[in-house]
């Protein structure tokens, strides 16, 4: 049986592990130069938007037997809204960092079992289609599916990742909510080290070359200081493909659909979608009735997505304030059984409130 790998990311990694696992060999085509190719950015696995497990290292560890190594826990969540801030102090997840360097992700992922990677190989999916019975389509983006016309978007923006030098806690990662800086995205910040952190901020719906104003308008609100070592800029779009498998080929983590759009993290549904691909393959098993408790969890972050989207500034304040009641701060962050659901509770009561004032009000304009 011929199984191609089209990308040596996270899914296509844990994917050709799950494969060589299984004994079925496979061959990876990767278009950069090397492993990770990028000097290297920070990632996360937040316990707040997984489902289903408290410890996010035993899952991946049961799931796909590696032991993979994060840079550090996350135990403190810093969040700001413009005139209230959240601190809540609980094991919120673990940060990884990706790339070139040893102990990134891909590179542990990689050193698990003997693969065959050819790199500077930019395959095009028509002239291998006919040669390989399986094809994983593991790229990392949506380019695969777009060719196809199964795309769709749900998330745009402009994003920019800024590598900053200061003084950090290294267990902490601080997340600002405010219109004004980011529309209806995201700034957040996590540090690598004592004394450098990445500082990451995507503004919907923009160019790139739009991305200075939104900048200078946050580190002027904030009042930030730190220096800035380098900054990388990028239009970015999150999304998903109508169908997760189109005939021999197999659409796997960001390329299937599963980022979220909260926060454009989406480390163990790329592993867990490349290892189900591996196992429908070895197994002949229905990859796309083995996706759905993943798909499903993708829609639900991006139904809460749409839901802060309508929200103001004033709105992630009152956020902030319902989210600090001591049954509610205990529910989402301790209790794994109530922290997917509960973790949407107040932003789901503004929404809701918001949506039947707005009807209320157009009923009696009638």
């Amino acid at each position: 049986m011929k199984i191609a790998i089209i990308g040596a990311g996270i899914a296509g990694l844990s994917c050709a592990n799950e494969l060589n696992r299984l004994g079925f060999p496979s061959v990876i085509f990767e278009k950069t130069h090397m492993l990770g190719d990028k000097p290297g950015n920070l990632t996360a696995i937040l316990r707040l938007f997984q489902k289903g497990f408290r410890n996010p290292m035993e899952y991946i560890l049961n799931r796909c037997g590696m032991n993979i190594s994060p840079l550090h826990p996350i135990k403190e969540m810093v969040v700001n809204t413009p005139n209230k801030i959240l601190v809540s102090r609980a094991n919120h997840g673990y940060v990884f960092i990706k790339g070139i360097a040893e102990n990134s992700l891909e590179h542990q992922l990689a050193s698990h079992s003997k693969m065959k990677i050819l790199f500077d190989n930019e395959i095009d999916i028509k002239t291998i289609k006919s040669e390989f019975e399986h094809i994983v389509v593991a790229t990392g983006s949506g380019d695969f599916a777009r060719g196809l016309g199964i795309w769709n978007n749900t998330f745009a923006s402009a994003v920019r990742i800024a590598v900053i030098s200061g003084n950090f806690q290294v267990n902490t990662m601080t997340l600002w909510l405010n219109k004004n800086y980011s529309r209806n995205g995201f700034v957040y910040m996590l540090p690598k080290n004592p004394t450098e952190a990445e500082l990451v901020m995507a503004v919907s719906d923009i160019n790139k070359n739009d991305l200075d104003f939104y900048w200078k308008t946050f580190i002027k609100g904030e009042k930030l200081d730190y220096k800035i070592l380098e900054i990388h800029d990028m239009n970015h779009c999150i999304g998903y493909p109508n169908a997760i498998r189109l005939e021999n080929i197999y659409f796997v983590g960001n390329s299937g659909g599963m980022i979220d759009n909260f926060l454009g993290f989406g480390i163990t549904r790329a592993i867990d979608s490349g290892i189900l691909a591996a196992r429908a393959i070895a197994q002949n098993l229905d990859f796309s009735k083995l996706m759905q408790p993943f798909i499903k969890d993708v829609k639900r972050l991006d139904e809460y997505r749409k839901m802060l989207n309508v929200l103001t500034n004033k709105d992630f304040d009152t956020d902030i304030s319902i989210l600090r009641l001591p049954v509610i701060k205990h529910l989402v962050y301790n209790n794994p059984l109530y922290k997917a659901s509960f973790g949407l509770l107040a932003p789901k009561i503004i929404y809701t409130y918001k949506t039947y004032k707005n009807n209320l009000s157009l009923k009696f304009k009638k």
